[in-house]
Protein backbone atom coordinates (compact mmCIF):
# COMPACT_ATOMS: atom_id res chain seq x y z
CA UNK A 1 0.00 0.00 0.00
CA UNK A 2 1.08 3.23 -1.05
CA UNK A 3 2.15 5.08 2.41
CA UNK A 4 0.13 8.55 2.79
CA UNK A 5 2.38 11.33 2.45
CA UNK A 6 0.56 14.53 1.91
CA UNK A 7 -2.37 15.88 5.08
CA UNK A 8 -3.71 19.16 5.89
CA UNK A 9 -0.95 20.80 8.07
CA UNK A 10 1.39 18.42 8.16
CA UNK A 11 5.10 18.83 7.00
CA UNK A 12 7.85 17.65 5.11
CA UNK A 13 5.75 16.39 2.69
CA UNK A 14 8.05 15.65 -0.07
CA UNK A 15 11.61 14.33 0.28
CA UNK A 16 13.96 16.31 -1.85
CA UNK A 17 16.70 14.43 -2.33
CA UNK A 18 17.74 16.77 -5.46
CA UNK A 19 16.61 19.54 -7.20
CA UNK A 20 13.76 18.47 -9.49
CA UNK A 21 12.73 19.84 -12.64
CA UNK A 22 11.30 18.49 -15.72
CA UNK A 23 12.73 19.51 -18.77
CA UNK A 24 16.47 17.89 -16.86
CA UNK A 25 13.55 14.75 -15.91
CA UNK A 26 12.04 14.11 -19.09
CA UNK A 27 15.53 14.58 -21.00
CA UNK A 28 17.04 11.64 -18.25
CA UNK A 29 13.68 9.74 -19.48
CA UNK A 30 14.37 10.04 -22.96
CA UNK A 31 17.94 9.06 -22.55
CA UNK A 32 16.85 5.98 -20.71
CA UNK A 33 18.72 7.05 -17.31
CA UNK A 34 15.34 6.13 -15.36
CA UNK A 35 17.93 5.90 -12.13
CA UNK A 36 17.66 9.22 -12.28
CA UNK A 37 14.69 10.53 -13.81
CA UNK A 38 12.69 8.60 -11.48
CA UNK A 39 13.50 10.47 -8.44
CA UNK A 40 12.66 14.16 -10.22
CA UNK A 41 9.65 12.79 -11.96
CA UNK A 42 8.18 11.33 -8.51
CA UNK A 43 8.49 14.81 -6.91
CA UNK A 44 7.08 16.65 -9.96
CA UNK A 45 4.32 13.96 -10.24
CA UNK A 46 3.34 14.31 -6.57
CA UNK A 47 2.88 18.33 -6.95
CA UNK A 48 0.65 18.07 -9.58
CA UNK A 49 2.78 18.37 -12.65
CA UNK A 50 0.53 16.14 -15.70
CA UNK A 51 3.19 14.99 -17.99
CA UNK A 52 6.06 13.44 -14.95
CA UNK A 53 2.38 11.49 -13.82
CA UNK A 54 1.91 9.71 -17.25
CA UNK A 55 5.78 8.96 -17.48
CA UNK A 56 5.64 7.49 -14.16
CA UNK A 57 3.32 5.39 -14.86
CA UNK A 58 4.85 4.17 -18.06
CA UNK A 59 7.65 3.29 -15.98
CA UNK A 60 5.65 1.04 -13.34
CA UNK A 61 3.96 -0.23 -16.61
CA UNK A 62 6.65 -0.89 -18.58
CA UNK A 63 9.57 -1.64 -15.96
CA UNK A 64 11.87 0.92 -17.35
CA UNK A 65 14.23 1.36 -14.50
CA UNK A 66 12.14 -0.44 -11.56
CA UNK A 67 10.08 -3.50 -11.00
CA UNK A 68 6.96 -3.85 -13.08
CA UNK A 69 3.98 -2.50 -10.83
CA UNK A 70 0.85 -2.83 -12.43
CA UNK A 71 -1.21 -1.34 -9.48
CA UNK A 72 0.93 1.96 -9.78
CA UNK A 73 0.87 2.47 -13.00
CA UNK A 74 -2.85 2.16 -13.27
CA UNK A 75 -3.02 4.53 -10.51
CA UNK A 76 -0.89 7.38 -12.31
CA UNK A 77 -2.19 6.23 -15.14
CA UNK A 78 -6.16 7.08 -13.69
CA UNK A 79 -4.96 10.42 -12.11
CA UNK A 80 -3.16 11.49 -15.32
CA UNK A 81 -6.58 10.73 -17.50
CA UNK A 82 -8.62 12.01 -14.81
CA UNK A 83 -6.92 15.65 -15.58
CA UNK A 84 -6.92 14.89 -19.35
CA UNK A 85 -3.60 13.75 -20.25
CA UNK A 86 -3.77 12.87 -24.42
CA UNK A 87 -2.46 9.94 -23.81
CA UNK A 88 -3.60 8.13 -20.59
CA UNK A 89 -7.75 6.92 -21.64
CA UNK A 90 -5.50 4.06 -23.96
CA UNK A 91 -3.05 3.42 -21.72
CA UNK A 92 -5.99 3.02 -18.73
CA UNK A 93 -7.52 0.46 -21.00
CA UNK A 94 -4.68 -1.71 -21.84
CA UNK A 95 -3.91 -1.99 -17.93
CA UNK A 96 -7.25 -2.67 -16.72
CA UNK A 97 -6.45 -6.17 -18.29
CA UNK A 98 -3.60 -6.43 -16.89
CA UNK A 99 -4.51 -6.16 -13.37
CA UNK A 100 -4.63 -9.18 -11.44
CA UNK A 101 -6.84 -7.52 -8.80
CA UNK A 102 -9.21 -4.59 -9.89
CA UNK A 103 -9.87 -4.28 -6.04
CA UNK A 104 -6.01 -3.82 -5.47
CA UNK A 105 -5.69 -1.38 -8.36
CA UNK A 106 -8.61 0.28 -7.11
CA UNK A 107 -6.70 0.65 -3.84
CA UNK A 108 -3.78 1.93 -4.84
CA UNK A 109 -5.43 4.82 -6.94
CA UNK A 110 -7.46 5.96 -3.64
CA UNK A 111 -4.84 6.20 -1.86
CA UNK A 112 -2.88 7.98 -4.34
CA UNK A 113 -5.36 10.53 -5.68
CA UNK A 114 -6.10 11.16 -2.22
CA UNK A 115 -3.20 12.57 -1.58
CA UNK A 116 -1.75 13.75 -5.11
CA UNK A 117 -5.24 13.99 -6.92
CA UNK A 118 -6.12 17.52 -8.07
CA UNK A 119 -8.67 17.76 -5.03
CA UNK A 120 -5.92 17.03 -2.49
CA UNK A 121 -3.73 18.98 -4.27
CA UNK A 122 -5.90 21.89 -4.49
CA UNK A 123 -7.00 21.44 -0.55
CA UNK A 124 -2.68 21.12 0.58
CA UNK A 125 -0.99 23.24 -2.29
CA UNK A 126 -2.70 25.23 -5.01
CA UNK A 127 -3.82 28.80 -3.70
CA UNK A 128 -6.99 30.90 -4.89
CA UNK A 129 -6.24 33.79 -6.37
CA UNK A 130 -6.78 37.43 -5.04
CA UNK A 131 -5.73 41.03 -6.45
CA UNK A 132 -1.85 41.85 -5.72
CA UNK A 133 -1.48 45.21 -4.31
CA UNK A 134 1.98 46.94 -4.74
CA UNK A 135 1.91 49.09 -2.19
CA UNK A 136 2.71 47.59 2.03
CA UNK A 137 1.33 49.72 4.58
CA UNK A 138 4.23 48.54 6.85
CA UNK A 139 7.03 50.01 4.21
CA UNK A 140 6.64 53.92 4.73
CA UNK A 141 9.86 55.57 3.16
CA UNK A 142 12.09 58.22 4.44
CA UNK A 143 14.17 58.63 1.51
CA UNK A 144 13.38 57.22 -2.33
CA UNK A 145 15.59 58.79 -4.39
CA UNK A 146 15.43 58.40 -8.36
CA UNK A 147 18.58 56.57 -10.12
CA UNK A 148 21.15 59.37 -11.77
CA UNK A 149 21.24 58.28 -15.06
CA UNK A 150 23.86 59.53 -17.85
CA UNK A 151 23.43 62.77 -19.69
CA UNK A 152 23.28 61.06 -22.95
CA UNK A 153 20.36 58.81 -22.04
CA UNK A 154 17.90 61.40 -23.16
CA UNK A 155 19.93 62.82 -25.34
CA UNK A 156 20.27 59.52 -27.05
CA UNK A 157 16.62 58.39 -26.55
CA UNK A 158 17.13 55.67 -24.30
CA UNK A 159 14.15 53.75 -23.13
CA UNK A 160 14.47 50.97 -20.84
CA UNK A 161 13.15 49.18 -17.73
CA UNK A 162 14.06 47.42 -15.02
CA UNK A 163 12.08 45.16 -11.70
CA UNK A 164 14.47 45.27 -8.73
CA UNK A 165 14.26 43.44 -5.76
CA UNK A 166 15.35 44.07 -2.39
CA UNK A 167 15.04 43.76 1.78
CA UNK A 168 14.10 46.29 4.02
CA UNK A 169 16.01 45.71 7.52
CA UNK A 170 14.67 46.44 10.64
CA UNK A 171 16.94 49.50 10.80
CA UNK A 172 15.14 51.04 7.66
CA UNK A 173 18.16 50.32 4.95
CA UNK A 174 18.07 48.17 2.08
CA UNK A 175 19.95 45.04 1.53
CA UNK A 176 20.32 41.60 -0.87
CA UNK A 177 19.56 44.51 -3.92
CA UNK A 178 19.20 43.10 -7.39
CA UNK A 179 17.19 43.32 -11.09
CA UNK A 180 15.43 40.76 -11.55
CA UNK A 181 14.59 41.72 -14.87
CA UNK A 182 15.28 44.44 -17.32
CA UNK A 183 15.46 45.37 -20.85
CA UNK A 184 17.56 46.25 -22.74
CA UNK A 185 19.46 43.52 -20.45
CA UNK A 186 21.26 44.92 -18.36
CA UNK A 187 21.34 48.82 -19.71
CA UNK A 188 20.47 50.43 -16.35
CA UNK A 189 21.00 47.91 -13.74
CA UNK A 190 23.94 49.71 -12.51
CA UNK A 191 21.89 53.13 -11.81
CA UNK A 192 18.89 51.41 -10.14
CA UNK A 193 21.08 49.30 -7.93
CA UNK A 194 22.82 52.13 -6.42
CA UNK A 195 20.03 54.18 -6.25
CA UNK A 196 17.98 51.00 -4.17
CA UNK A 197 21.02 50.44 -1.94
CA UNK A 198 20.72 54.48 -0.65
CA UNK A 199 17.07 54.24 -0.29
CA UNK A 200 15.68 54.52 3.76
CA UNK A 201 12.89 53.97 5.34
CA UNK A 202 11.28 53.84 8.85
CA UNK A 203 12.36 50.34 10.56
CA UNK A 204 9.24 48.17 10.03
CA UNK A 205 7.58 46.99 12.35
CA UNK A 206 4.92 43.82 13.51
CA UNK A 207 1.72 43.74 14.90
CA UNK A 208 3.48 43.85 18.95
CA UNK A 209 6.38 46.94 17.81
CA UNK A 210 9.09 44.39 17.10
CA UNK A 211 11.53 45.64 14.30
CA UNK A 212 11.01 42.97 11.02
CA UNK A 213 12.82 42.44 7.98
CA UNK A 214 10.74 43.11 5.01
CA UNK A 215 11.77 40.46 2.15
CA UNK A 216 11.69 41.01 -1.87
CA UNK A 217 10.28 44.00 -1.75
CA UNK A 218 9.64 45.32 -5.49
CA UNK A 219 9.87 48.43 -7.45
CA UNK A 220 10.05 49.16 -11.46
CA UNK A 221 11.72 51.53 -12.83
CA UNK A 222 11.06 52.83 -16.37
CA UNK A 223 12.67 55.54 -19.32
CA UNK A 224 10.40 56.47 -22.15
CA UNK A 225 12.06 57.03 -25.19
CA UNK A 226 11.31 60.84 -26.59
CA UNK A 227 10.81 60.23 -30.53
CA UNK A 228 8.33 58.32 -32.31
CA UNK A 229 10.91 55.90 -34.27
CA UNK A 230 12.44 55.36 -31.09
CA UNK A 231 9.69 54.80 -29.11
CA UNK A 232 8.54 52.36 -31.71
CA UNK A 233 11.77 50.64 -32.23
CA UNK A 234 11.75 49.85 -29.00
CA UNK A 235 8.63 49.27 -27.94
CA UNK A 236 8.73 46.40 -31.43
CA UNK A 237 11.87 44.94 -29.76
CA UNK A 238 10.68 45.14 -26.19
CA UNK A 239 7.59 42.87 -27.69
CA UNK A 240 9.75 40.36 -29.50
CA UNK A 241 11.89 40.00 -25.57
CA UNK A 242 8.58 39.66 -23.91
CA UNK A 243 6.85 37.23 -26.93
CA UNK A 244 10.24 35.17 -26.59
CA UNK A 245 10.19 34.55 -22.54
CA UNK A 246 6.55 33.04 -23.12
CA UNK A 247 7.44 31.00 -25.58
CA UNK A 248 9.97 29.06 -23.39
CA UNK A 249 7.28 29.35 -20.36
CA UNK A 250 4.69 27.69 -22.85
CA UNK A 251 7.69 25.32 -23.52
CA UNK A 252 7.86 24.42 -19.84
CA UNK A 253 10.91 26.33 -18.41
CA UNK A 254 10.52 27.10 -15.26
CA UNK A 255 12.88 29.65 -14.72
CA UNK A 256 10.70 31.73 -18.18
CA UNK A 257 7.49 30.81 -16.46
CA UNK A 258 8.65 32.55 -13.29
CA UNK A 259 10.10 35.09 -14.60
CA UNK A 260 6.60 35.70 -16.83
CA UNK A 261 5.05 35.69 -13.50
CA UNK A 262 6.94 38.63 -11.84
CA UNK A 263 6.67 40.48 -14.83
CA UNK A 264 3.30 40.00 -15.02
CA UNK A 265 2.86 41.14 -11.25
CA UNK A 266 4.97 43.87 -11.92
CA UNK A 267 2.90 45.33 -14.23
CA UNK A 268 5.50 45.12 -17.37
CA UNK A 269 3.21 42.86 -19.25
CA UNK A 270 -0.32 43.67 -19.32
CA UNK A 271 -3.26 41.79 -19.52
CA UNK A 272 -1.75 38.59 -17.58
CA UNK A 273 -2.39 37.18 -14.72
CA UNK A 274 0.55 36.38 -12.41
CA UNK A 275 -0.38 33.35 -9.98
CA UNK A 276 -1.53 30.72 -12.30
CA UNK A 277 2.39 31.14 -13.82
CA UNK A 278 4.13 31.16 -10.50
CA UNK A 279 1.73 27.99 -9.59
CA UNK A 280 3.05 26.29 -13.11
CA UNK A 281 7.06 27.62 -12.10
CA UNK A 282 6.60 25.57 -8.65
CA UNK A 283 4.96 22.52 -9.82
CA UNK A 284 7.65 22.53 -12.13
CA UNK A 285 10.15 22.61 -9.64
CA UNK A 286 11.44 26.02 -9.15
CA UNK A 287 12.12 27.14 -5.92
CA UNK A 288 11.97 30.76 -5.68
CA UNK A 289 8.58 30.18 -7.30
CA UNK A 290 7.47 27.92 -4.43
CA UNK A 291 8.78 30.62 -2.12
CA UNK A 292 6.64 33.25 -3.57
CA UNK A 293 3.54 31.36 -3.53
CA UNK A 294 4.37 30.51 0.26
CA UNK A 295 5.10 34.28 0.73
CA UNK A 296 1.76 34.94 -1.21
CA UNK A 297 0.06 32.82 1.23
CA UNK A 298 1.64 34.02 4.13
CA UNK A 299 0.85 38.09 3.15
CA UNK A 300 -2.39 37.21 1.58
CA UNK A 301 -1.01 39.33 -1.30
CA UNK A 302 -1.93 37.97 -4.57
CA UNK A 303 -3.80 34.91 -2.97
CA UNK A 304 -5.95 33.95 -0.16
CA UNK A 305 -4.33 33.43 3.43
CA UNK A 306 -3.44 30.32 4.39
CA UNK A 307 -1.32 28.86 6.69
CA UNK A 308 -1.32 25.39 6.11
CA UNK A 309 -0.32 25.29 2.15
CA UNK A 310 2.07 27.98 2.77
CA UNK A 311 3.54 25.76 5.65
CA UNK A 312 3.77 23.14 2.86
CA UNK A 313 4.91 24.95 0.33
CA UNK A 314 7.76 26.60 2.68
CA UNK A 315 8.24 22.94 3.53
CA UNK A 316 9.34 22.13 -0.41
CA UNK A 317 11.12 24.89 -1.44
CA UNK A 318 13.50 24.74 2.17
CA UNK A 319 14.26 20.58 1.55
CA UNK A 320 15.40 21.69 -1.64
CA UNK A 321 17.76 24.40 -0.05
CA UNK A 322 16.33 27.73 -0.06
CA UNK A 323 17.72 29.60 3.06
CA UNK A 324 14.81 32.21 2.73
CA UNK A 325 12.27 29.61 2.82
CA UNK A 326 13.44 27.94 5.80
CA UNK A 327 13.62 30.55 8.12
CA UNK A 328 9.83 31.54 6.88
CA UNK A 329 9.16 28.08 7.65
CA UNK A 330 10.84 28.47 11.08
CA UNK A 331 8.76 31.44 11.60
CA UNK A 332 6.01 30.02 11.40
CA UNK A 333 6.71 26.40 13.43
CA UNK A 334 7.43 29.07 16.09
CA UNK A 335 4.45 30.80 16.19
CA UNK A 336 2.48 29.15 19.13
CA UNK A 337 -0.78 30.10 17.26
CA UNK A 338 -0.16 28.45 14.59
CA UNK A 339 -1.40 24.59 14.36
CA UNK A 340 1.97 23.33 12.85
CA UNK A 341 3.94 24.68 16.13
CA UNK A 342 6.86 22.68 16.70
CA UNK A 343 10.52 24.78 17.65
CA UNK A 344 12.56 21.50 16.92
CA UNK A 345 11.33 21.26 13.55
CA UNK A 346 12.06 24.93 13.74
CA UNK A 347 15.55 25.09 15.05
CA UNK A 348 16.58 22.24 12.25
CA UNK A 349 15.26 25.12 9.42
CA UNK A 350 16.96 27.54 10.85
CA UNK A 351 20.46 25.61 11.75
CA UNK A 352 20.03 25.15 7.21
CA UNK A 353 19.46 28.54 6.70
CA UNK A 354 22.73 29.94 9.39
CA UNK A 355 24.88 27.67 7.80
CA UNK A 356 24.06 29.23 4.49
CA UNK A 357 25.39 32.45 6.49
CA UNK A 358 21.70 33.95 6.23
CA UNK A 359 21.53 36.50 8.75
CA UNK A 360 17.90 36.30 10.03
CA UNK A 361 18.53 32.87 10.73
CA UNK A 362 21.60 33.43 12.43
CA UNK A 363 20.07 36.13 14.96
CA UNK A 364 16.72 34.04 14.99
CA UNK A 365 18.66 30.63 16.41
CA UNK A 366 20.68 32.15 18.41
CA UNK A 367 17.93 33.58 20.37
CA UNK A 368 16.42 30.29 20.36
CA UNK A 369 18.94 28.71 21.74
CA UNK A 370 19.24 31.05 24.22
CA UNK A 371 16.41 31.66 25.73
CA UNK A 372 14.05 28.27 24.71
CA UNK A 373 12.19 26.97 27.60
CA UNK A 374 12.94 23.76 26.08
CA UNK A 375 16.00 21.87 27.93
CA UNK A 376 16.67 20.17 24.80
CA UNK A 377 16.74 22.60 22.80
CA UNK A 378 18.81 25.18 25.12
CA UNK A 379 22.50 25.78 24.45
CA UNK A 380 23.88 28.68 25.36
CA UNK A 381 27.45 27.81 24.06
CA UNK A 382 26.33 27.28 20.96
CA UNK A 383 23.84 30.43 21.15
CA UNK A 384 27.29 32.52 21.48
CA UNK A 385 28.66 31.27 18.81
CA UNK A 386 26.22 31.96 16.53
CA UNK A 387 25.52 35.23 17.53
CA UNK A 388 29.20 35.70 17.12
CA UNK A 389 29.14 34.40 13.26
CA UNK A 390 25.97 37.38 12.96
CA UNK A 391 28.10 40.18 14.55
CA UNK A 392 30.59 39.39 11.93
CA UNK A 393 27.84 40.72 9.72
CA UNK A 394 26.23 43.46 11.48
CA UNK A 395 28.83 43.90 14.35
CA UNK A 396 26.06 45.92 16.85
CA UNK A 397 22.82 44.51 15.97
CA UNK A 398 20.78 44.65 19.19
CA UNK A 399 18.81 41.25 18.95
CA UNK A 400 22.52 39.42 18.59
CA UNK A 401 23.49 41.65 21.52
CA UNK A 402 21.07 41.03 23.62
CA UNK A 403 21.30 37.52 23.14
CA UNK A 404 24.78 37.33 24.08
CA UNK A 405 23.62 39.15 27.09
CA UNK A 406 21.28 36.59 28.18
CA UNK A 407 23.62 33.37 27.31
CA UNK A 408 26.23 34.90 29.51
CA UNK A 409 23.86 35.25 32.28
CA UNK A 410 22.60 31.37 31.48
CA UNK A 411 26.50 30.49 32.31
CA UNK A 412 26.62 32.41 34.95
CA UNK A 413 27.95 35.58 34.07
CA UNK A 414 25.62 37.94 35.34
CA UNK A 415 27.66 40.95 35.30
CA UNK A 416 29.05 40.61 31.79
CA UNK A 417 25.39 39.68 30.61
CA UNK A 418 23.87 42.68 32.47
CA UNK A 419 26.38 45.03 30.31
CA UNK A 420 25.38 43.15 26.76
CA UNK A 421 21.85 43.36 27.52
CA UNK A 422 22.28 47.29 28.33
CA UNK A 423 24.29 47.96 25.44
CA UNK A 424 21.40 45.69 23.49
CA UNK A 425 18.57 48.30 24.95
CA UNK A 426 21.45 51.31 23.81
CA UNK A 427 21.92 50.19 20.38
CA UNK A 428 18.18 49.70 19.34
CA UNK A 429 17.52 53.29 20.92
CA UNK A 430 19.61 54.57 18.50
CA UNK A 431 18.53 52.47 15.71
CA UNK A 432 15.42 53.71 16.45
CA UNK A 433 13.92 50.32 17.32
CA UNK A 434 10.80 50.00 19.78
CA UNK A 435 12.62 49.16 22.75
CA UNK A 436 10.32 47.50 24.95
CA UNK A 437 11.08 44.32 24.82
CA UNK A 438 15.24 45.22 25.10
CA UNK A 439 13.88 47.37 28.12
CA UNK A 440 11.72 44.04 29.32
CA UNK A 441 14.54 41.57 28.87
CA UNK A 442 16.86 43.70 31.04
CA UNK A 443 14.32 43.99 33.75
CA UNK A 444 13.25 40.52 33.61
CA UNK A 445 17.23 39.17 33.95
CA UNK A 446 17.93 41.60 36.81
CA UNK A 447 15.49 40.50 38.97
CA UNK A 448 16.14 37.40 38.68
CA UNK A 449 19.62 37.95 39.55
CA UNK A 450 18.33 39.66 42.92
CA UNK A 451 16.00 37.14 43.84
CA UNK A 452 18.97 34.70 43.71
CA UNK A 453 20.98 37.02 45.50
Amino acid sequence: MVQLKYALALLCLLSWQAHADFPTAKALFEKQEYALAKPQLETLAELGHLEAQFLLSRMYAEGLGVDPDMNLAYAWTLIAKERNHPKAEEQYRELRTKLQSRREGKEVFTSLNDQFGKAALEGNLYPTANRYVQANSRVKPISQSEPEYPGYFERAGVAAWAVVHYDITEDGKTDNVNVVASFPVDSINEYVIKAVQNWRFEPPKDLYGTPVRMEMQAHTFRIKAYGTTKTRKFERENQEYLDAILAAAKAESAKYQYLYALLAENRIISGADALPWYLQSAINGYAPAQYRLAQCLVTGNGCNRDQNKAVNWLAISADSGDPKAAYLLAQELLDSNNVNYNPHKAAGYLEVAALQEYMPAIAEYAALLAMSDDPTLRDPNKAIRLAEQGRAIDANNPNLLSTLGVAFIELGQQGRGESMLRQALEEARSRNWTIQNFEDLLADYQTASAGNN
